[in-house]
């Protein structure tokens, strides 16, 4: 029977250099991760007044990196943003965030509510029962991000609105990436309300887009577009319930004064109900709902479905079908 020859004090000494190793490692490992999350808080206002671009303070209250020993957060007790150039004014509750120390571009983080802000155009105030985020980050800015919300309330009140705007919704989620030279953005909603009339209610809502060539739209600091440019509507979807809905997808180009010009596709089912709840929606709408109702069905260009699908042009906010002109979009 083969016996164990090598000696019991050379096997506790190999036991106590492997813990040697491990302490050492420990310590080294503790040290360095101490190390960069001074840096980081070091760096912080300088990375903040980075994204927040000239003329403009973004904070982060009473600002704390924590995670040790595996991932790298940072915590506030609240967040602001205030632009003295566009007149934006922005603040949020309290923001907790981690990324795993192999990969720290990707931060996953929640937010506190309510969010209130206020400009030139108006005010706001957004609040929520949770809000998730996570996003992938280059050294220019962001490369992606998604948004995640349950029971989400939206209060605006605009210039831009006939009337002060309230919204409701189950869930809503939001998404943006860079997609090689253009930006795609996407926007879904489940369970939603309005406060703009009685009883209006939406069983889901959809928005998907493609800015071509405005990648850039993502680079800090964010910005919205410059000048006219072009969008490429793959869907807009409203579901108001299972019989009633209208979709709308094709191109269109949005000039420097804001006007929209395009040929979109247009698909309606129960068209009637459709056209009575766009013209209680805004007034200005009306016109156009009650004009296209009636002749759309001789337009249908989808045969076989229970929808209508007509083709629709629009040129600096004026809608027609072929020569047949039908109202004009309000500007915004």
């Amino acid at each position: 029977m083969p016996h164990d020859t090598q000696p019991a004090g050379s096997r506790a000494r190999r036991f106590v250099w492997l813990a040697v190793g491990i302490a050492v490692f420990g310590l080294a490992w503790t040290a360095g991760w101490h190390f960069l999350a001074d840096r980081i808080e070091s760096r912080l206002p300088l990375t903040l007044q980075q994204l927040a671009g000239q003329q403009a303070k973004a904070e982060c209250a009473n600002a704390e990196i924590r995670g040790y020993p595996f991932r790298f957060g940072l915590f506030c007790d609240r967040i602001s943003y205030d632009s003295a150039r566009s007149g934006l004014r922005a603040e949020g509750g309290a923001l907790r965030s981690a990324a795993q120390f192999y990969r720290p571009n990707h931060i996953v983080s929640e937010l506190d509510g309510p969010f209130s802000f206020s400009g030139q155009a108006g005010e706001g105030r957004i609040d929520w029962r949770s809000l998730q985020s996570s996003v992938r980050l280059t050294r220019r800015g962001l490369d992606r991000g998604s948004l995640e919300s349950q029971n989400i309330s939206i209060d605006v009140d605009s210039t831009a609105l006939s009337s002060r705007l309230g919204l409701r919704a189950e869930r809503l989620s939001a998404h943006a990436r860079k997609n090689e030279l253009d930006a795609d953005f996407a926007v879904y909603a489940e369970g939603v309300q309005s406060t703009l009339l009685d009883q209006l209610a939406f069983d889901r809502l959809t928005l998907e887009a493609t800015l071509p060539g405005q990648a850039t739209l993502l680079d800090a600091p964010l910005r919205g577009p410059q000048g006219a440019f072009d969008v490429r509507l793959h869907r807009i979807l409203v579901e108001v319930d299972d019989t009633t809905s209208l979709e709308i997808s094709g191109p269109v180009r949005i000039d420097e004064t804001r006007r929209i010009s395009g040929d979109i596709s247009v698909t309606a089912r129960n068209l009637q109900d459709l056209a009575e709840l766009i013209a209680r929606l805004d007034p200005q709408y009306a016109e156009i709902a009650g004009n296209i109702a009636p002749m759309l069905g001789a337009f249908d260009t989808v045969d076989g479905d229970d929808a209508i699908t007509v083709p629709l042009t629009i040129r600096q906010n004026a809608v027609s079908i072929g020569f047949i002109p039908l109202g004009r979009l309000p500007a915004f």
